[in-house]
This record gives C-alpha cells, sequence and structure tokens, in this order.
C-alpha cells in the first residue's frame, strides 16, 4: 500500500461510535456537535419563543419542530426572515394561526436586554446570569464591545460563564444573528 493511498484512506475512513438521533452526527461526549442539527435548533428556538425571551406563544413545539425539520431555520433570527411560502410549506398553519405568529413576532421586536439574553442561549447564561448582566451594562451591542476584563469583574458572574458571554459574542455565527435581529428593528444599541 502506498502512503498516498494511506493518507486517502484514513480522510475518507468513517467515524464509528453512538450518532445523534436527528442529524447522525457522531456524538462527543454523548453530545452532538452539529450546531444545525434540527434537535439543537428547535430546542434554541423554543427557549426564544418561551415567556422569559421573545413570548410568542403561538409557536407550538409542532410548528417549531416542522421549521427546523424542513431547513427553514438555523436559528430564531431566521424566524423573522420567514415568508408567506415558507409558513406554508409547513401545511399546518391556517392564516389566522399565521396572523397571530407574525403579530408576536412583531411585538417580540421589543424585547428587554435581558430576554435577549437569556434567548442567546449562551451556555451558563439562565434568566438570573441575564439579568444580573442587564444591570451592568446598557445595551446589546456594550456587552459585544466590552472587554473580558470588564465582564470578568462583575460580581455574582463566574468566570467559566464570563467566558462563555465574551466567546459568544466573538462568534461569526452569533454576530451574523445579531445582524439579522438588527436589520428586523430590534433594540441592540
Amino acid at each position: 500500500m502506498t502512503l498516498l493511498f494511506r493518507i486517502f484512506s484514513n480522510l475518507f475512513k468513517t467515524h464509528k461510535g453512538p450518532k445523534c438521533s436527528e442529524c447522525k452526527s457522531v456524538l462527543i461526549n454523548s453530545k452532538c456537535p452539529n450546531m444545525d442539527c434540527p434537535q439543537k435548533v428547535a430546542s434554541w428556538t423554543i427557549r426564544w419563543a418561551s415567556c422569559d425571551a421573545a413570548n410568542i406563544p403561538a409557536l407550538d413545539n409542532n410548528i417549531i419542530s416542522k421549521l427546523t425539520n424542513l431547513n427553514l431555520i438555523i436559528n430564531p433570527a431566521e424566524l423573522y426572515e420567514l415568508s408567506d411560502s415558507d409558513w406554508m410549506n409547513l401545511n399546518v398553519i391556517s392564516d389566522n394561526k399565521l396572523k397571530e405568529i407574525r403579530s408576536q413576532l412583531e411585538q417580540s421586536k421589543k424585547m428587554t436586554m435581558e430576554s435577549l439574553l437569556f434567548g442567546f442561549r449562551i451556555e451558563g447564561v439562565d434568566l438570573n446570569t441575564a439579568k444580573i448582566l442587564a444591570s451592568e451594562f446598557k445595551t446589546i451591542s456594550e456587552i459585544r464591545e466590552t472587554k473580558f476584563s470588564k465582564l470578568k469583574s462583575i460580581q455574582l458572574i463566574d468566570e467559566k460563564n464570563t467566558l462563555n458571554v465574551h466567546r459568544w459574542f466573538r462568534d461569526s455565527f452569533n454576530k451574523k444573528i445579531l445582524k439579522i435581529l438588527d436589520s428586523q428593528g430590534f433594540q441592540l444599541d
């Protein structure tokens, strides 16, 4: 066997081990590493639609599951960009239900800073941590632009959560989410 053949065969080996039941990615430490996994996207969107975040009760688990399984959204911000035809692809929404969803989506653009922070699904940021951050900063943009040392100085937030917040706002995927929300009329500044 030539060296070149061994290199290529190693590149194309299928990884073995337990796989995510939803997206079939190989699990790492019993967790799915795929951020686009429909199950992860649905879980995040359910949190986003909860009364503690965007408060969109018309978006029930069934609708959210269909949106993610059809890959119509890969993050909650994309809810605000869906067209009427996207919603109709679900085949489960009446005109009245769509009006209700659209109305609640529009209302959700007035989310408080603490609700936004909770809805972002930053690892380790529960509602209490979101309240602490909201009391320390005036805007989402201020948190996004702050240095790690300033975040670290906040009492009641441990170093791990501080690092998670800092990383979340520097991640390119999350920056795109913030751009979508900003373009949709959310108050981030």
